[in-house]
């Protein structure tokens, strides 16, 4: 049984009421929100259970692994890297990376707004791999190396497709560029900037597979049941995919990122530059996407699922942080309620 915290407003009551219902009937163990709503109000919950073994009750500030909101991070780091002089945005990546026999083409530029057209490194034959040894920590070159199996899906700039190959090759070059670990890039650049003391980038080792404790477990869905996930190292995600943050500190994260706090404001101009995508609402710039007037991004990995929005034009933000990666309808847990949580905040507007 959800119990809802006792201080809410009415308004966040009833959405807080009406998404644990949802979560319930998508059969999600665990959801965290924290929202902003046009108002100025700024909140944030818990619903269900941290571990379905021993109920024991998610709270609010939780650390769970958010997935490709990861990219947005790397992309900052990227971009600011773009200011010091240290990357250029239209290097290309073979220059620095010349060991991995790149096609002309592939730029820093192109493989932020995923345009690099580059095979991608997750097939079935690396998630069986990974799913076999969920404890082996993977090297960036190995998971580039599986993608090179794949042929070349277009020529770079021709067309738009995700890609965590890029987001893996834009790891490598900041560390290239700079001597310096991700990780460390990251809170000189992000974190420390603005004040995440939650978040961060795990190391790639053994101990990068563990979540604070109390730890909170994260399913990956089996048909119609719910096997722990929480123990797969996530070096196998790395700069695509490996982040830690908790609600709260998402949305002090989503927000800067859209109002551009951490860039120039040219850099940040170009980093908005975003390119429509064939077949959807929404668009895609530098590490960052618009959908449908909410700028943010989500992410999903075994396990887990996260979206995080800011609507610049309302002040609405929005994080949903799921303890499953998919639904009982097999779709994204917390893009759903995310939308949902969109739909309320307007109508309570209204």
């Amino acid at each position: 049984m959800t119990t809802l915290p006792s201080d809410l407003s009415t308004t966040a009551a009833a959405i807080l009421a009406e998404v644990d219902a949802e979560r319930k009937r998508l059969d999600v163990p665990g959801v965290v929100l924290a929202i902003r709503t046009p108002d100025g109000e700024r909140w944030s919950a818990a619903l269900g259970t941290r571990d379905v073994a021993t109920g024991e009750r998610l709270a609010a500030d939780a650390v769970l692994r958010i997935g490709s909101v990861t990219k947005t991070i790397i992309a900052t780091v990227i971009l600011r890297l773009t200011e010091t002089g240290e990357l250029g945005l239209d290097d290309e990546a073979q220059m620095h990376l010349p060991h991995l026999n790149l096609p002309s083409g592939v730029t820093v530029r192109r493989l932020l707004g995923m345009t690099a057209g580059l095979p991608e490194y997750t097939t079935e034959e690396f998630l069986t791999a990974l799913l076999a040894a969920p404890e082996r920590v993977w090297r960036p070159r190995e998971l580039v190396e599986f993608a090179q199996r794949g042929p070349q899906h277009f020529a770079p700039g021709a067309s738009w497709e995700y890609s965590n190959t890029g987001y893996i090759l834009l790891g490598m070059l900041a560390e290239h560029a700079t001597g310096v670990l991700v990780e460390d890039l990251a809170a000189r650049f992000v974190f420390e900037p603005l004040g995440l003391e939650n978040t961060s980038l795990p190391p790639r080792s053994p101990a990068g597979t563990a979540l604070p404790d109390p730890r909170v477990r994260g399913y990956l869905r089996d048909d119609t049941a719910l096997v722990d996930a929480t123990d797969i190292n996530p070096s196998w995600a790395w700069t695509a995919g490996n982040g830690l943050s908790t609600a709260d500190d998402l949305v002090v994260l989503v927000e800067a990122l859209v109002r551009g706090d951490l860039l120039t404001e040219q850099t940040q101009q170009v980093r908005l530059t975003a390119l429509p995508i064939a077949g959807t609402d929404w668009a895609y710039g530098l590490g960052i996407a618009d959908f449908g007037g909410i700028w943010g991004h989500n992410g999903q990995l075994p396990g887990f699922q996260t979206f995080t929005g800011h609507d610049p034009s309302t002040g609405a933000t929005i994080v949903v942080l799921a303890t499953a990666n998919e639904s009982i309808e097999h779709t994204n847990p917390a893009d759903a309620l995310a939308m949902r949580v969109r739909e309320l905040l307007a109508s309570a507007v209204v």
